[in-house]
């Protein structure tokens, strides 16, 4: 788990390995006090068998107040680290953030992000100009730290909302956030076979028309040829946490089920594990405007049935964050940001796997 502390104005991006029960003393790879921090856009680690691979973090530019750059460093064994590289080399003064990244072999890892290189020098006026939009790159990077090839997946896309990555038996799939030239900002996937991107198709027609960022992204997690997808929505202005699962490594999706029960919050994430699909996601609570429920729901895949359970309350505001789930052996792990009036701390949870009602 990576997570970001604030000391006399200066951000250090801490890691922690979880094993036999408890989380080891924290790391710190890198310190600095011209970080981009957000509540939405945030570092991630990425790790396989042998443990961390690359984590990433977010640096400001001048020339904007959104304007910062993705870094990203490698680890060899031993917890060393590599100098962070930039995966994008447009150099201009905008946005570049919101990534994903997952191993893709022993020496390389995949990496996506939204980057606003066609942004550059847009006025307010021409935001609805959607050859100036947001786009989807991404790249493969190797251990060492070069980057060996670029990608550009989607040229106009939805401009603050966070992507997923996942890899299949059959490639890899990304989900995220779509603009259409009508403001329709669905959720769609392009599917990656270790040279090129398919066409971008879309998850499921919500039709929500939107004319900004609703800072909401898609969860994905896969097995074998199963890859689930969780996503909010606000069409017809009924705010929902839905989702749907392929059977096809990401070719098709079968119809969206509804999770929520009360007015949805979004905030998803996903998972998958002996064949049960996990979707958590944030929705008000019936006592309290201030408060929200972190809910999950679980059902056996591709059955689309399901059961939900109320995982911990948490504070509704921005500042609680996106919850995380992940998979750790016979169990769920959850991690957000507890919050009270005077601090911040991170908080976890652990739930036995199979989840009982």
């Amino acid at each position: 788990m990576s997570w970001i502390s604030t000391n006399d104005s200066t951000n250090a991006l801490n890691f922690s390995r979880y094993a036999n029960g408890q989380w080891n003393s924290p790391q710190a790879i890198a310190r600095d006090s011209s970080w981009f921090v957000n509540w939405a856009d945030f570092p991630s680690i990425i790790a396989d068998k042998n443990g961390p691979v690359a984590m990433h973090w977010l640096n400001k530019k001048s020339g904007g107040t959104y304007a910062y750059d993705v870094n990203i460093a490698t680890s060899a064994q031993g917890n060393k680290w590599s100098p962070h590289i930039t995966p994008h080399t447009d150099h201009t003064a905008t946005e570049h953030g919101f990534v994903s990244m997952i191993p893709w072999d022993d020496n390389t890892i995949l990496a996506v992000w939204l980057d606003g290189r066609r942004s550059a020098n847009r006025t307010p006026d021409e935001y609805y100009d959607i050859s100036k939009a947001m786009t989807l790159r991404g790249a493969l990077i190797s251990t060492a730290g070069e980057i060996e090839q670029t990608f550009l997946i989607d040229d106009s896309v939805c401009d603050c909302c966070q992507t997923s990555l996942v890899k299949t038996d059959s490639g890899a799939v990304v989900a995220y956030r779509n603009r259409t030239d009508d403001e329709i900002r669905d959720i769609y996937l392009s599917r990656f076979d270790g040279t090129s991107w398919s066409n971008p198709t879309v998850v499921h027609q919500d039709d929500w028309k939107i004319g900004a960022c609703p800072v909401n992204g898609p969860k994905l997690a896969a097995s074998g040829s199963s890859v689930l997808v969780a996503w909010h929505t606000a069409a017809d202005d009924k705010p929902a946490a839905k989702a749907s699962i392929s059977t096809d490594y990401g070719k098709s999706f079968g119809k969206p089920v509804i999770l929520n029960e009360h007015e949805s919050l979004g905030r998803v994430d996903a998972a998958i594990q002996n064949g049960k699909g996990y979707v958590s996601w944030m929705e008000k609570s019936p006592k309290s405007k201030e408060l929200a429920n972190l809910q999950l729901a679980s059902f056996g895949i591709p059955d689309t049935a399901f059961q939900t359970k109320t995982i911990s309350q948490l504070n509704s505001a921005r500042k609680t964050g996106f919850p995380q789930m992940e998979v750790a052996g016979d169990q769920l792990i959850f991690a957000w940001t507890a919050i009270d009036s005077t601090t911040s701390t991170v908080k976890t949870f652990r739930a036995k796997l199979p989840i009982t009602y």
